[in-house]
């Protein structure tokens, strides 16, 4: 496969599942928005504003937010996130630019995962046209899971799993492994087991479509030891952090090169790291500070392995022979 294709299909997935995991973030933090307040009414504001700045801060956009807008407003970040062209990390930003790759290789990518992810971009501009997300955000992230669920699931069902399938779901696990990290390093205030924010723990569970993996899992109530294993160390859920490394790695195996051995070990490296990580002791001693600084290391290790994916396997450079004979 050229190297050019295999980007194009890598880079697809990966702003899909970039824009299924913002609204998913976003729609959590939505439906929290509305539970009744237990507090005062400028103490509950000021938890609101919370909750809508630890969003920008998971996609690097804190900052940049505050230069461009006054305040944290539910309404603005919504907009800012979710339906902002001009902001390259929106959803609407990202479903533009899994369409511009995917039309790039329409020819290998199959008709009818083409033909979803375009209908889903021109229907997305009629719920735009509509202001759908500023009337009614559930229904526009309900339809932006849905739709993409569909794509997700017209693309496992390819008649042929071989290259243009590995690299498809490479790009959706990489995206997956670093989206984990990111928002559980910063709900790491919501796990303290001394204070234990029962309703922020269920908005994340949600966020990272792990509420049904925990309760078929764990049959018990939500408890911030079991959040923590079930996002970072269960093998058999596929959203954790430890499954998305895993598939990676078997991936990388599979398309690997005669450049790709030390991705192969820093991917190797950190499955391990996250499988021997002491989670029980780090709660049994209420040490969710040592969890944020592993998770904070963490996430540089997998944005190094990231990096190294992209130039090893997506677009390999080539061989100085090969490269002059050209």
């Amino acid at each position: 496969m050229l190297s050019r294709t295999a980007e194009h299909l890598f880079w697809m997935t990966r702003h899909t599942a970039r824009a299924d995991h913002l609204a998913r973030l976003l729609d959590a933090c939505y439906q929290r928005s509305l539970l009744p307040a237990y507090a005062g009414a400028s103490e509950a504001e000021d938890s609101a504003a919370h909750s809508w700045l630890t969003i920008l801060s998971i996609v690097g956009l804190a900052d940049h937010y505050r230069l461009s807008h006054h305040g944290i407003e539910r309404r603005e970040v919504i907009a800012y996130l979710g339906a902002d062209a001009a902001n390259p990390s929106s959803i609407v930003s990202s479903l533009r630019f899994a369409r511009e790759n995917a039309r790039a290789v329409r020819g290998c990518l199959g008709a009818e995962l083409w033909e979803t992810l375009n209908a889903t971009w021109l229907d997305l501009q009629r719920l735009l046209a509509d202001d759908l997300h500023e009337h009614d955000p559930y229904a526009f992230f309900e339809w932006i899971k849905q739709r993409l669920h569909l794509v997700r699931g017209v693309q496992l069902a390819a008649p042929v799993q071989n290259e243009t399938s590995a690299f498809l779901h490479l790009g959706g696990c990489v995206e997956r492994a670093d989206h984990m990290a990111r928002t559980l390093e910063a709900h790491c205030e919501l796990l303290k087991p001394h204070a234990f924010d029962y309703h922020g723990a269920n908005a994340l569970l949600r966020a990272v479509s792990g509420l049904d993996a925990y309760r078929e899992v764990y049959r018990d109530a939500i408890a911030p030891a079991r959040v923590a294993a079930l996002l970072v160390q269960c093998q058999d859920w596929p959203g954790s952090l430890a499954a998305s490394l895993e598939e990676i790695r078997r991936i990388a195996v599979r398309l690997r090169n005669g450049q790709s051995a030390q991705t192969e070990r820093l991917a190797l490296q950190l499955c391990e790291e996250v499988r021997q990580a002491p989670l029980d002791a780090w709660f049994a001693n209420a040490q969710t500070s040592a969890l944020r600084s592993w998770l904070v290391a963490l996430i540089a290790r997998v944005n190094e392995l990231a990096r190294r994916v992209g130039r090893d396997l997506v677009r390999p450079a080539i061989p100085e022979p090969v490269a002059a004979a050209a």
